[in-house]
């Protein structure tokens, strides 16, 4: 099923399909099922889906784009990962072994930079953090205090970082100063209980902050003053992250998953799908994470 603006581009089904970018170099898709958990890859964005099964690990929280692979959000740290050869190696481990977190959304910003949050393994405490870490693997607090740690995304200039408190039902908006630090808390948005929760983010050409909401089958237009411009249904309930892709980078991309087994028999609800649509105004080629030699 599609409907005359959401097409389906891919029909994977997964649990919880997550962390979508579109890949400026290779032109492909890559995303990722949390509780698969797998690697997806879709070349030009139709066709055939190449997965990989990421053992011995039980989750995958995000995928970002890196230098020669990508790096994975794994329960027990930040793996690079090399689809040449399905291999992985670690990286870092910001939340120190701890085993009550788990690593959720993360993100590159555009001065190369790899952000990632947690989340509490609950769901009940408000003890995640997000980290910025370096190139070398060494992790800094940008913030804390959440329960779940969702987006993050930036403006195009790199001196704003939007992040979805999910739980909180907000999303933040932080000053970013050039050597990574950041200041100025302050909320941006506001969503209500029949919205869904705010997860993935995106920023477009324009600046304007793309939103994928949770529960409430929508996608969410945020102009820079964080006032509504668009609401877009989808054919799932469960949306979680969105990126723009294509050869002119007006496609938009978005994963969803399924919360029970009807759900995911319920023809009518593409829940596991990734969904696309075209859009008017064009996003930002995807940073790649620097890493050290």
């Amino acid at each position: 099923m599609s409907t005359p603006d959401w097409q389906i581009c891919a029909r994977t089904r997964d649990r919880l399909g997550e962390s979508i970018l579109w890949h400026p170099i290779e032109k492909a898709l890559y995303w990722i099922d949390y509780y698969g958990p797998f690697v997806h890859r879709q070349e030009g964005a139709q066709g055939r889906v190449e997965s990989w099964k990421i053992d011995p690990f039980e989750i995958i929280g995000s995928l970002v784009l890196a230098e020669e692979g990508l790096l994975l959000a794994m329960d027990h740290g930040v793996h690079h990962f090399d689809s040449r050869t399905g291999s992985t190696r670690f990286f870092a481990d910001p939340k120190g072994g701890r085993m009550d977190l788990v690593y959720n959304d993360s993100k590159v910003d555009r001065a190369g930079r790899y952000w990632v949050g947690t989340l509490n393994l609950d769901e009940t405490e408000a003890s995640g953090s997000f980290y910025r870490v370096s190139s070398n693997g060494e992790a800094a607090v940008g913030d804390d205090g959440f329960t779940i740690c969702n987006g993050p995304a930036f403006s195009p200039d790199n001196s704003r970082l939007y992040f979805s408190d999910s739980v909180g039902r907000r999303i933040l908006h932080y000053d970013l100063a050039q050597d990574g630090t950041l200041s100025g808390r302050r909320t941006f948005h506001e969503f209500s209980d029949d919205d869904g929760l705010p997860d993935g983010l995106t920023v477009d050409c324009s600046g304007n902050l793309w939103c994928a909401l949770y529960g409430g089958g929508k996608v969410v237009c945020l102009d820079t003053n964080g006032h509504l411009q668009a609401s877009i249904a989808l054919p799932a309930t469960y949306p979680t992250s969105l990126c723009f892709g294509g050869s002119d980078l007006r496609t938009m991309f978005v994963t969803t998953g399924w919360n029970t087994p009807e759900e995911a028999e319920n023809a009518l609800d593409l829940g596991g799908s990734v969904l696309m649509r075209q859009v008017e105004t064009p996003g930002l080629p995807e940073p790649i994470a620097k890493l050290a030699g």
